[in-house]
């Protein structure tokens, strides 16, 4: 072979190789879109509409704002019409695709009418008979399918002893959960008159068995008749899907540094308060019990065994620091995920505790402490304050440029 060729050759091996690992640096975000339910499967039965109808319509309406205003997101459907597909299918379908993340769409029934409201779930053991009533709600979709037993391993979504098997859930996944579903939550309560019932954790099987970040929507309670009402009307769906569109561009922007725009919203509320007593996440296995939830309340803790409030703040001073993770209980200083963040501090905030590094006067110095941070917590974002009240930090940057 002369050199002529060989170089031709080494060079064209190049130019595929080179093709090929930019194609893999460019690879799109994959969201996989789950309507509930389906055909046989009806899910909660209103007087007006029947839940997999509500569900499908949210799913494509969101689907579709997802796909003409990120072209970087590529949108994988589990049904885009009235057919069924199993429980673990659509597990399958999220996993199969590598996807990095999964929405599922409900809606809620009760024996009471008088129950209401919109609640957002993540993957997590709970003994809160209300969040597994709602489990087993969903779970019983199994029920209509064929040959289920050997499907999912013997599981009866109606036998206590059959969900044991959530007690080997990893947590893997289960921060990034929390921060889209409290962005979900809160954009819904904002846009609807539906009651906010908070974001919360229940033993999904569809939620357990997909490998990634990962939230269940009950969009309201088909028993109600003010919240099916709601439901009912495109405009209502219209509102709810761009605020559930929004909430996703603000997770994708925090968790993989780009910059989408949101959709303009008119008609939207402030957020309402939580219905339940108790915050919107709870693991009942936490030996502390929760504190209700709260405006921020920025605090800092020494990396030692003894935590100290932060003297008060000047009304107007604005501050850098690094969101570490969210927790639904407050953690001990020893836990070995925040013993060796660098500047410890925390707040409470919509009934999480959320843990902070750094406290920075300049935009600069905060985003080398995230640099730093992202490499043992890939899931840091940077968050500002002025005095005692959280602010954006592009709001932040402007007031320091002052």
């Amino acid at each position: 072979m002369n050199c002529k060729i060989r170089f031709l050759l080494y060079f064209l091996l190049f130019f595929i190789g080179s093709t090929a690992l930019g194609q893999e640096n460019t690879r799109p975000f994959k969201v996989v879109i789950d309507a509930g339910h389906g055909a046989h499967d009806p899910g909660c039965i209103g007087s007006q509409v029947n839940e997999k109808t509500v569900n499908l319509s949210m799913a494509l309406k969101v689907g579709k704002l997802i796909e003409e205003h990120c072209p970087d997101v590529k949108v994988i459907y589990t049904r885009k019409t009235d057919v069924f597909v199993e429980l673990y299918r659509r597990a399958q379908i999220a996993n199969n695709a590598h996807a990095d993340l999964f929405i599922s769409f409900h809606c809620n029934a009760s024996e009471n009418p008088a129950g209401n409201g919109v609640e957002t779930f993540v993957m997590g053991l709970s003994k809160s008979e209300a969040n597994q009533a709602v489990a087993r709600k969903e779970n019983s979709a199994i029920l209509m399918e064929k040959n289920y037993q050997n499907n999912y391993d013997g599981f009866n979504p109606n036998s206590p002893e059959s969900y044991v098997v959530f007690s080997l859930y990893s947590s893997a996944y289960l921060n990034k959960s929390i921060i889209l579903a409290d962005k979900v939550q809160k954009n819904l309560v904002a846009t609807s008159h539906l009651n906010n019932r908070g974001v919360k954790q229940a033993n999904y099987w569809v939620l357990y068995k997909v490998a990634m970040p990962s939230i269940l929507i009950e969009l309201g309670f088909l028993s109600n008749p003010k919240d099916q009402a709601y439901l009912v009307q495109k405009s209502n769906q219209d509102k709810l899907a761009a605020s559930i569109y929004n909430a996703f561009v603000d997770y994708v922007d925090i968790v993989n540094n780009t910059k989408h725009t949101h959709l303009p919203i008119s008609g939207s509320t402030p957020d309402k308060p939580a219905e339940d007593p108790v915050p919107p996440v709870t693991i009942d296995t936490a030996a502390a019990t929760p504190e209700p939830a709260t405006q921020p309340q920025p605090a800092v803790a020494n990396n030692g065994n003894s935590s100290t409030e932060t003297a008060p703040a000047k009304e107007d001073e604005v501050r850098f620091k690094v969101q570490v993770l969210a927790s639904p209980v407050k953690l001990e200083l020893t836990d070995k995920r925040i013993w060796n963040i660098p500047d410890l501090g925390f707040y409470q905030e919509n009934g999480l505790w959320k843990y902070t590094a750094g406290n920075e006067t300049t935009y600069e110095e905060a985003n080398k402490l995230l640099s730093t941070i992202k490499q043992t917590h890939p899931d840091a974002f940077m968050i500002a304050f002025q005095g005692d009240k959280k602010i954006s930090v592009s709001e932040a940057r402007k007031l320091t440029k002052k």
